[in-house]
């Protein structure tokens, strides 16, 4: 099962430009989406502030004129030059200055200061829903690679036909949650060592997974004892475990060579790799469904 599930991995290892064109596709459009619409709102922002402030100023044109000739008194104007610049360009009198003309304008204009805060917040909140817009996409853009890899994988793998579709997304999901109900039950009630729990947990899903697939892929001439053995629950589990390494083998040397190259393929790989974890067993178990088919053939033929 080990080589199986290893061949499987590299024969199919040209199908990762699936999910790698998918993931980047929607990233690419998330990006375009969150800036189009933050420079949007950007825009709106600044024009609003800019009518704000032009209402503001024109009603509070006095108060205006007594501050800024109070904030320019505070600058020594008989030293050099050099000075004199860098008393402007220092960064508390530009901040006092600031909020000084503020504070002028939220005293001297009724309702200024809500009005600012209300177009900030307007700002802010366009932002986040920008934002979240933009992880949404890049969300759907990784459940489709996942689904597209999958189904483009499955057709090379292991393929169904209608009763095995049917069985698959009935029987099997209802099995599966008893078991996993069982088995987390079972891990809740006994006392073992978190790394122990983990490797009795990782055989359960490897028994879990080569039952589904043989509720799905069984026929006649299959029997459960064939399929799971112990030896396959243990193969199939070190091939998960080789397919990991495999994993981090290739993060370590992206990264090494580049860190943006490392994060632009680690995804779609990550992605690739389950959906061939997912289907190992299922091609597994379709190989020994043929052989005992065949079998059963050419000894009714005899």
């Amino acid at each position: 099962m080990i080589k199986n599930s290893i061949k499987n991995f590299g024969k199919n290892l040209v199908y990762v430009f699936v999910p790698m064109g998918l993931v980047y596709l929607f990233m690419l459009l998330a990006v375009f989406v969150f800036i189009g619409a933050a420079v949007g709102d950007a825009g709106t922002t600044f024009t609003q502030l800019s009518e704000l402030l032009n209402q503001s100023v024109e009603q509070s044109s006095a108060s205006l004129a007594d501050f800024f000739s109070y904030a320019v008194s505070q600058i020594d104007w008989n030293g050099s030059f050099m000075d004199t610049l860098q008393t402007i360009i220092d960064t508390n009198w530009l901040q006092n200055t600031l909020k000084g003309f503020v504070e002028t304008l939220s005293q001297s204009t009724e309702g200024f200061e809500q009005s600012l805060t209300d177009i900030c917040t307007q700002f802010a909140e366009n932002i986040v829903a920008d934002l979240t817009a933009a992880v949404v996409l890049c969300t759907v853009g990784l459940l489709l690679a996942n689904l597209t890899t999958r189904y483009v994988l499955r057709s090379k793998v292991a393929k169904r036909n209608m009763k095995q579709f049917i069985v698959a997304h009935t029987l099997v999901p209802i099995f599966q949650t008893a078991l996993l109900v069982a088995s987390l039950i079972l891990l809740a009630t006994i006392r073992l060592y978190s790394l122990l729990v983990f490797v009795v947990f990782a055989l359960l899903m490897c028994i879990l997974s080569l039952c589904s697939s043989y509720l799905v892929y069984r026929d006649n001439g299959l029997k459960l004892k064939d399929v799971l053995t112990t030896k396959n629950v243990l193969q199939h589990l070190a091939s998960i475990c080789i397919i990991l390494l495999i994993n981090v083998a290739a993060a370590i040397v992206l990264y090494f060579i580049n860190k943006l190259l490392a994060v632009i393929l680690i995804i779609p790989i990550l992605i690739y790799s389950a959906n061939i974890v997912n289907l190992n067993t299922d091609s597994y178990v379709c190989t020994l469904a043929g052989d005992s088919a065949q079998t059963a053939s050419s000894a009714a033929k005899a």
